[in-house]
């Protein structure tokens, strides 16, 4: 029998669910008013949750929630709230971005199935057989993956794990959706389903205003045959946020494609008619040169606005304009963006005149045809149950609680921890004036590791780093590199992936960075649970949630440079970025990967004395991306003293996240 796909589509209200079981959906995902990494939709109630359920499996289509952003301290006992009513409402999986989940869901709700989203950034087998043996039988890839490597994990990873990818949608500009730019702008995590979406904004570079940074929407329908061959599990289609028209369109494109592979092109004029972004088949076609688009409305473009009349304005376009569409208009410079609806089009002089409210509307504006309604879906349930779902109580809440306590530590001497880059491992001075150093390597520079002579105390101190990203084509290499410099006399490494603990020698120990999340206790306990010797708290963390933990063994980060868009894409610009509030910035690249910097630091040394007061001894400098190594004294002597760096910022210890 031929291997068919998943058709896997989105459901931000209840018309776009019933538009993509309509369309031909085999799964919908959905989210919850809380925990989603697209808090901006309208979402369901846990009853709506219900009953949607109930709606589906009747037409044996399945459900799955997601809890997907990441948790902080104060929101542990309602995501255990809303998990204990996800497991009543029996639906299909949750899927997953924060360590909390996992660890609850496999401890007192065996019977949930669960998927890690693709903000948990799985890009290589390792990463998908590590969490297939912690009861995670889905992944959900990232999308920055080539064709080659895709298929090389699939023959890789262990039989018992499924792999899911996105064939359709907007994409983000930072690796897997991993972005600190909205939450260093205005603490808005794009982790925690708060995304502002800086990516689609202009920058000046070189004295020149684009949009570098917005991608064109992903469509991969080409691949369908492919993915098929490489026994892909599930196709996924991004737009909790998209319309029921979208949905549905997609949902009947993909079908098509999926059940009979010999009308895709059939299926891709479908397509045409997304009203989205233009398209991009990105890494999987190696098609990174044309994946910009200055347009970063989405919308089919039709034209701009070349005159205004009091009944509606006229428009040279080679796209039909009905009054069945909707029309989204956005002004000239790029700015403010609003829908018009259309009463009725004629032609006139070769052009069209579209019978509208001309409020607002300038000359010289962008128009897109944003949507079309050609017939209803469905709004509401025929029978809405209304279930009688059992809440946990106080006490069998604090049991489960109890099960994760941390030890409070004894208030100890504060220790320092250094991370540096490898190119500075010759530049630093006094090495033991630190605890720990965290030297960041990758296949290119790893030789300065392996030849430079260093006694064995020096040795016993520096921590190799390994990279965010190791392609899967690079798996073995980096085994074998890790062998080498275990065999050399370095006994602990710095993971930057949970997963990448299965990469190292037998008998190595392992600390993990502020990459892998340890911003709630429980997450923290699974991270000891695995092994950590060490963990460095989120960058984007806030004192606050610090305080209202019980843990205090993790390494605060006291002086570092946030990489605010990690990204395997590169783009056209100067090292030198400006955004439209006047605040700039830099890029680097580094092993192949664009990364943006602020220009200043964050530093928070003038609260050391505040967070020793609180139990919190570990601090770490980051000067991986700072270009005067000379400027370590200057951060010494403001521990020392308390005292706050001049030109540095508070990211969000101050302003709090969000």
């Amino acid at each position: 029998m031929k291997f068919r796909p998943e058709l896997l589509m989105p459901a931000g209200s209840t018309e776009t669910f019933f538009a993509a079981i309509e369309g031909g959906a085999d799964a919908v995902y959905l989210g919850v008013k809380n925990f989603n990494a697209r808090s901006r939709a309208k979402n369901f109630s846990i009853n709506d949750v219900y009953n949607l359920v109930v709606e589906a499996h009747k037409r044996k289509v399945k459900v799955y929630v997601t809890l997907n952003t990441l948790i902080k301290n104060s929101e542990v006992c309602d995501l255990i709230d809303t998990i204990h009513l996800l497991n009543q409402c029996k639906v299909d999986a949750i899927i997953f971005q924060d360590l909390s989940v996992l660890s609850i869901v496999k401890k007192f709700y065996r019977n949930l199935e669960l998927h890690a989203s693709t903000q948990f950034g799985v890009h290589n087998s390792v990463g998908a057989n590590f969490l297939q043996k912690k009861g995670v039988p889905r992944v959900i890839l990232s999308r920055e993956l080539s064709l080659d490597e895709i298929s090389a994990l699939s023959n890789n990873k262990s039989q018992n794990v499924d792999l899911e990818i996105f064939v359709h949608g907007a994409l983000c500009y930072s690796f897997s959706g991993q972005c600190l730019f909205s939450s260093y702008l205005g603490g808005f995590s794009a982790n925690r389903g708060m995304c502002a979406q800086v990516c689609r904004r202009s920058f000046d570079s070189n004295n020149q205003k684009s949009n570098i940074f917005s991608l064109k929407d992903l469509q991969l329908i080409d691949y369908i045959t492919t993915f098929a061959k490489q026994k892909i599990s599930s196709l996924k289609v991004e737009g909790r946020m998209k319309s029921p028209d979208y949905v549905y369109n997609t949902a009947r494109a993909y079908r098509l494609a999926i059940d009979d592979n010999s009308k895709i092109e059939n299926a891709k004029e479908i397509l045409k008619f997304d009203y989205a972004r233009e398209k991009t088949a990105w890494f999987v076609a190696n098609d990174l040169k044309d994946a910009i688009t200055d347009r970063t409305g989405t919308g089919l473009f039709a034209g701009k606005i070349e005159e205004i009349a009091t009944t509606g304005f006229f428009i040279k376009s080679e796209h039909e304009i009905t009054d069945n569409h909707k029309l989204r208009i956005r002004d000239k410079d790029d700015g403010n963006a609003f829908f018009v609806n259309v009463k009725s089009v004629d032609v006139r002089d070769n052009k069209l005149f579209v019978h509208c409210d001309t409020q607002n509307l300038n000359v010289g504006d962008d128009v897109y045809i944003a949507a079309t309604q050609k017939h209803d879906f469905i709004s509401g349930f025929k029978s809405y149950v209304n279930p009688k779902l059992s809440f946990l109580t106080v006490k069998q809440k604090q049991v489960l609680l109890k099960s994760y306590k941390l030890p409070h530590s004894k208030t100890q001497k504060a220790k320092l921890f250094l991370r540096i880059d490898n190119s500075q491992l010759t530049k630093v001075g006094n090495f033991t004036d630190f605890d720990k150093i965290f030297v960041k390597f990758d296949l290119r520079n790893a030789q300065t590791l392996l030849v430079t002579n260093f006694d064995r105390k020096i040795m016993s101190i520096i921590i190799p780093e390994l990279p965010k990203f190791i392609s899967e084509l690079q798996i073995d290499r980096y085994k074998d590199l890790l062998k080498q410099l275990f065999a050399q006399g370095y006994r602990t490494f710095c993971v930057n992936h949970i997963s990448q603990v299965d990469l190292l020698p037998n008998n190595a120990d392992f600390c993990t960075s502020e990459s892998v999340y340890a911003l709630n206790d429980i997450a923290i306990n699974f991270i000891k649970g695995v092994g950590a010797k060490e963990y460095i708290y989120p960058y984007e963390n806030e004192y606050p949630n610090m305080l209202k933990g019980q843990d205090r063994n993790g390494i605060v980060p006291i002086f570092y440079y946030p990489e605010l868009f990690y990204s395997r894409m590169p783009i056209k610009s100067t090292d030198t970025l400006r955004d439209e509030a006047g605040k700039t910035y830099k890029k680097i690249v580094k092993s192949g990967f664009t990364i943006i910097l602020p220009d200043m630091p964050v530093s928070v040394t003038q609260n050391i004395s505040k967070f020793q007061s609180k139990g919190f001894y570990k601090f770490l400098i980051d000067l991986a991306y700072e270009s005067d190594v000379t400027k370590l004294n200057q951060i010494l002597t403001a521990i020392e003293t308390s005292q706050k760096l001049a030109s540095s910022s508070d990211f969000n210890m101050k302003k709090g996240l969000r």
